[in-house]
């Protein structure tokens, strides 16, 4: 299961050594910690890429993981979102 997860990260080119990483990282540090974001706190752009990758979704205005899969992954590879 979190082979796909780490595929559809890879695709949105959000991983270390990845274009988006640095803005990728910054987001998902915020959605691990609060579990939803209001849709107009984050860079549109971003956000409909990783919605269209299925990493993340858009409920009532809030984003949100996508799936439980998604989540556990970010959250166990919690590394992958530090700080530089």
């Amino acid at each position: 299961m979190f082979f796909d997860a780490e595929s559809q990260l890879k695709s949105a080119k959000i991983l270390p050594g990845y274009r988006y990483h640095k803005d990728g990282a910054v987001f998902l540090r915020e959605l691990l910690k609060k579990e939803s974001i209001p849709g107009t706190a984050a860079s549109y752009r971003l956000v409909d890429k990783l919605v269209k990758k299925n990493i993340v979704a858009r409920h009532s205005g809030d984003i949100t993981f996508h799936s439980t899969v998604m989540k556990r992954f970010c959250e166990e590879n919690s590394a992958l979102w530090e700080r530089e």
